[in-house]
Parts: structure tokens; sequence; C-alpha cells
């Protein structure tokens, strides 16, 4: 169950080929253990940081496994662990402005998503349900019995057997099944804290930078934290990169840093957003946040309002 979100808001023609014989998406990251099926030879091989993958290709995470897969738009999806995930098919449209479509399948586990483009450009398949992402970041579990999805940014569409409801961002369906009405099991995401900024307010330069995410959190009532509380990160950013296993302090703190590959990426999407979750059953609660960025001879720190979600005015 998500317990916190945190987020910062820094013609379909005949013209698709398919590229059957093209890689379609990288392995960019893979921790633990992560195997890999590829189609081609239907060998099993352990992950590695570079692996290309095809269409048909199957990608597994053991119990302590994770990996983060890269598409050729630059749409990513991070899966956690004990997750199966199959690249079904995938094409481009070469002429004219490039565009992807993929089917992609989720057999069981979860995944973080941040997808790229229109809605009818991406399908995933679920035991449960089939989603439909446009420009979307989401976090969606599935088990045999059923499924969840919780909507950070941008629209998804939900459906299943029995009919289909629209996620707005801090929206969730959770613990549905095939046989769910889904319009009838929308939920707002408990203690949600929203932010939007150009990247120019956190961005200076176009070259390669790190930010340096601070979170401070406080049980109900203010009882204490838990140490090791994990974090779960996640953004819509091209080129942004998170260090893996970052947990809370027995003071509720985590220092993130946060790496920018791309600045100039950031700027040509207008908005940069983060989204940190916290898997805790009591649900934490923010009680502040820090943006520090550093660069050489200067450091700018930004103090987020825990109530209102703004940029707060230097004292």
């Amino acid at each position: 169950m998500i317990q916190l979100v945190l987020t910062l808001c820094l013609l379909i023609t005949s013209s698709f080929t398919a590229l059957a014989q093209d890689a379609v998406a990288t392995l960019y990251s893979s921790t633990g253990v992560v195997e890999v099926t590829l189609s081609k030879s239907m060998r099993t091989t352990q992950g590695r940081e570079g692996l290309l993958l095809y269409e048909r290709d199957q990608v597994r995470t053991g119990v302590d496994g994770k990996a983060t897969i890269l598409f050729r738009d630059g749409s990513e999806i991070r899966l956690f662990e004990n997750t199966e995930f199959q690249i079904q098919e995938a094409s481009e449209q070469g002429a004219g402005e490039r565009t992807f479509r993929r089917k992609l399948l989720l057999r069981f586990g979860a995944f973080l998503s941040n997808f790229f483009g229109r809605s009818d450009h991406t399908v995933i398949e679920t035991p449960h349900f089939q989603l439909k992402p446009e420009g979307t970041s989401f976090h969606v579990q599935v088990s045999k019995e059923q499924g969840s999805v919780a909507l950070f940014s941008g629209k998804l569409l939900v459906q299943n057997v029995r009919g289909k409801a629209i996620l707005e961002p801090g929206e969730a369906v959770l613990g549905v099944n095939r046989g769910d009405i889904l319009s009838d099991r929308i939920e707002m995401l408990t203690q949600q804290l929203q932010l939007q900024a150009e990247p120019s307010e956190l961005v200076r330069g176009r070259n390669p930078q790190e930010l340096l995410l601070q979170i401070q959190a406080r049980g109900r009532e203010g009882e204490g934290i838990g140490a090791g509380l994990p974090l779960r990160i996640f953004t819509d950013g091209a080129g942004v990169r998170f260090p893996e296993g970052v947990t809370l302090d027995e003071a509720g703190k985590a220092e993130i840093e946060v790496q920018l590959l791309a600045p100039d990426r950031l700027y040509q999407k207008g908005l940069l957003r983060f989204t940190v979750m916290v898997d805790d059953p009591l649900g934490l609660k923010i009680s502040g946040t820090e943006i520090e960025l550093r660069k050489p001879g200067a450091v700018k720190r930004l103090e987020i309002d825990a109530d209102t979600g703004q940029i707060l005015p230097r004292k």
C-alpha cells in the first residue's frame, strides 16, 4: 500500500515499421538477481547494464533484484523486486516526428513508469486490467489475486472487462481485479504534496550537475520514525538518476544525490517533477523538504512549504 506521495513538479498510420531486427530498449541498470530471457534464442541470461532488449524479450527480477529499462524515446520503467515483465511489441514511425508504439505485459510484481507521448501509443496488459498512459508517471503492482495503480502525473486510462476509468494525478485504484467496476474504486492518494517549477529555478547552465534532495518526515501526531523505511524515487525528467536503496534514518530524514545528466532536455520538457514514496504502514507526513543545488562557487537551497507545496522565499 502506498502511504506517502511527494511530488515536486519542477496519425497513427501504416508508416509504422516494426523494428523486430533492431533493439527497442536497453537495460539501463541492474542490481541483484535480474534474468533476461532473449526471444531470439530463448536463452536466459543474467541482466547487465547496457544489455540490448528486443521485441518479446522478458525481464524477471528476484527477491533482491531491481532493473531500469530505458526505451528509445527516453521513456523508462523501473522494475522492483519479484517482477516479471515482457516487451511484447514495439514499433517506430521513422518519417517525420518520431513516434513510438508499445505493447507491454506485467505478469506479476511492480514497476514505476515514466512514459512520453499519446495514450494510444503505449498499452500495458496485466492479469486484472489494461493501462493506457499519456505523458504519465505511475506506480502499478499486481499479484495473482488483485492489482493496484496510482497516478502521479499525466492521465491514465484503466480498463477491464467491467468498464473503464480515467485517473487524474493524485488518484488510484487499489486492490481491484477483473470483475470490479473501476469507476467505483477510485481513491485519492493520501498526504500528497505538489510543487510546480520551471527547470530554470533549479538548474543553472547546460552541463551535467547534481541536486541534493533532502527529505524530512514525521509520524502521525509527532510520533517517532523508525529507521530503514524504504524510499522509492521517480522523476519524469530525462537524464535524471538516483541511487538505489535509499532509506529514511532514525530521525525520518534522507539526503539523496540527484544526477542531472542532460539539463538541456529538462528545459525542452518545460517542467521537472520528482516523486518520492515511503512504504510505511503508519502513513508518514512531510514536515519539511529542501532541495540544494550544488555547483562550483555557489549553493542554492529551496525550501518547500509542506502545506501548500510551494517554494518558499529565502529568509
